[in-house]
């Protein structure tokens, strides 16, 4: 393992994850303080999804062709900041939503800048151990995020006094009703200063210069940019995605084989289940009368249970067949999201006894996104054609980003249209369809490798 001293930047990125984990929920619950709808929410989810595409595309591409990282890295984070400033300030949803995905755009960028720096000049064998140390420090700082949002707007709350009610106060601290904007607006605040000093800190720390790339590492590193990206688009589910292995979509497309083409259609069709869910969750929380720290705390469950069990769905992994534990874990993911509207109103929210009801289930979610996310890099890095890997690694999270999005937009028209528990049962239709194609995936592989036997013995 080369030495890490030098790598206190990833203390800076920690410190920015901190801030961006927090603006994850706030925006959304900020255009519900607004008056914003289910559906607005929904256009907001689309609109990040797509921005982030170009941000990671163009930046990725100019890290390929210069080599270097710090004047990327810094833009971005600059970027993040500039915008997260902008927000307290705006009164209209519109206004919002165009802002944010000006926001996730910088974050985008940022992302494959601090991926491949992580690896720079890192042997191979070396890869596995550097992407673990990054996942835990953007990781634990966007569950931390979550915790200080749960733990502002509790404290914030009680320090604005009427400006912030709430209809029940529940044991332990957690409020259930609506939360003023005054409490956001001041979070918003705190996120811009975090996110400052991580920028002054990345200033500091980051490496000065980069050396021109040699023409060896120009050859490996989208090889490099992908192997990367498959490691860590599990940590932002539905949301962050890189995309910078290259500029040129048709290599994307190159050597994509059937039981591979036939998976990414699977896990267009369950990424978009998980977004018609996941986008309007929020305006649902915030409906039934969940305060702004209640909802943080539901989130915080959902992803500390991810992260504390990604060790665990990699041993699952390594025993099982990998189809059908990620088949198991997207059957018990479709039943939770229905479930979640159900418990709500059986269990009569707001009360204690629906918030622990959802924190269940919420835990559910939490676990079986662990496995999901495990199992589906594996998955398609073993159907992907020999020396594509890369290129299909990048077309998975090109096309779960752009399912994802417009399943965000398709939930948030429902939940506006219609209501939670239907709109929570077509999230989970879409997961069992995909799930149901995912298992359908060993009789495939083996029909395609007897096709391949046979056409091997006719040319023989």
């Amino acid at each position: 393992m080369r030495d890490t001293a030098n790598d206190r930047w990833l203390y800076a990125w920690a410190g920015a994850n901190v801030a961006v984990g927090a603006l994850s929920l706030l925006v959304p619950l900020f255009i519900v303080g607004l008056g914003g709808t289910a559906f607005d929410l929904g256009v907001c989810w689309f609109a990040t999804s797509v921005a982030m595409v170009p941000g990671a595309l163009g930046v990725g591409a100019l890290v390929d062709r210069t080599g270097r990282h710090r004047p990327f890295a810094l833009a971005g984070l600059a970027g993040i900041a500039l915008a997260t400033a902008v927000l307290p300030f705006l009164d209209t949803v519109a206004a919002v939503i165009l802002v944010d995905a000006a926001l996730w755009l910088c974050v985008a960028s940022a992302t494959p800048v601090f991926t491949t720096l992580v690896l720079a000049d890192a042997p191979e064998r070396e890869w596995n151990g550097r992407i673990a140390r990054l996942n835990r420090y953007q990781g634990y700082g966007w569950a931390g995020g979550l915790v200080l949002g749960a733990l502002w707007t509790r404290l914030a709350g009680g320090a604005l006094g009427p400006l912030a009610s709430s209809s029940l106060a529940l044991p332990g601290g957690l409020s259930v009703g609506p939360l003023t904007l005054p409490v956001q607006r001041s979070l918003f605040l705190v996120c811009v200063a975090l996110l400052a000093g991580a920028t002054l800190a990345a200033a500091r720390w980051l490496p000065a210069s980069d050396a021109a790339p040699s023409a060896g590492k120009l050859a490996r590193r989208p090889r490099l940019l992908g192997t990367a990206r498959g490691a860590l688009s599990p940590l932002l589910p539905g949301r962050l995605v890189s995309l910078a292995r290259t500029s040129n979509p048709r290599a994307l497309l190159r050597g994509v084989r059937r039981p591979l083409a036939v998976y990414l259609l699977a896990v267009s069709v369950f990424f978009a289940g998980f977004s018609v869910f996941s986008a309007p969750l929020p305006d649902f929380l915030a409906g039934v009368g969940f305060g702004d720290d209640a909802v943080y705390a539901l989130y915080v469950v959902s992803s500390l249970s991810s992260a504390a069990f990604y060790a665990g769905a990699g041993a699952l992994a390594d025993r099982y067949d990998l189809r059908r534990l990620q088949t198991g874990a997207l059957g018990f993911r479709a039943l939770a999201f229905p479930a979640v509207a159900a418990a709500a109103a059986v269990l009569g929210a707001p009360s204690l006894s629906s918030l622990l009801g959802v924190a269940a289930l919420n835990v559910v979610v939490g676990l079986s996104w662990a496995v999901v996310a495990v199992t589906a890099n594996t998955l398609v890095a073993r159907y992907a054609a020999p020396g594509r890997r890369g290129a299909a690694l990048g077309l998975y999270t090109a096309l779960s980003s752009g399912a994802g999005g417009v399943g965000g937009l398709v939930g948030g028209w429902l939940a506006a249209r219609t209501d939670y528990l239907l709109t929570f049962g077509v999230a989970g239709c879409l997961v069992v369809l995909g799930g149901v194609v995912v298992f359908a995936l060993g009789w495939l592989a083996d029909t395609s490798r007897v096709a391949g036997a046979a056409g091997a013995a006719d040319a023989d």
